[in-house]
């Protein structure tokens, strides 16, 4: 199986998002094929015929992962009932703000960033992507007079990137990632003026 196909295996969604909750809960190296195929209801040579290792099976769950935060927030840039400032809060909350509040999503936010030897370059790559999307977005969807010559879209997205990383962090809730990516768009846009 190749593409759209492996995407619409029901066998194969139902394994990945038992495989997140179990990577979630107890990391990539505590976590056994066992673990998940009992998570997932299958039996551990039906996990392996879909995925022939662990590390296979954990780099497709967090591409799953980073996949669809990517896409949320490409949705929400494009939602055109939101205003320039509703985009950018909802968007990097998207992609940021669900690693707030639970313990699942910490661990799997501490899961991602220190996955390099399982995952190599595709956490950055993703971080990467994400970014050159928020910067696209960012100067073409600004309001006038914001972008200047001393502050482009890159430079925006740099601020707002660097910051919402800490906040993922350091929020105690995900109203209050929200509330702080808020302010620094507004404090942006004063800035402009």
């Amino acid at each position: 199986m190749s593409g759209p196909e492996i995407e619409d295996d029901p066998k194969r969604r139902a394994v990945l998002a038992a495989a997140l909750g179990v990577f979630g809960r107890y990391g990539f190296q505590k976590t056994s094929m066992e673990a998940v195929a009992k998570a997932a209801g299958i039996s551990r040579p039906g996990l392996y015929l879909l995925f022939p290792n662990k590390e296979q099976l954990y780099r497709a769950t967090m591409q799953g992962v980073m996949e669809r935060a990517q896409q949320a927030m490409e949705d929400c840039f494009a939602d055109e009932t939101l205003s320039f400032e509703e985009r950018l809060v909802t968007a990097l909350d998207a992609l940021m703000g669900q690693y707030v509040e639970t313990q699942v999503a910490r661990d799997l936010n501490e899961l991602l960033e220190n996955s390099e030897p399982q995952l190599g370059s595709m956490f950055g790559d993703y971080q990467e992507k994400a970014r050159a999307t928020i910067s696209a977005r960012i100067g073409s969807l600004a309001p006038p007079g914001m972008l200047t010559d001393d502050l482009g879209a890159d430079d925006v997205t740099d601020v707002l990137f660097s910051a919402a990383l800490t906040w993922k962090g350091s929020c105690a809730t995900r109203a209050e990632f929200r509330d702080r990516v808020r302010r620094a768009v507004r404090l942006i846009h004063r800035a402009a003026d």
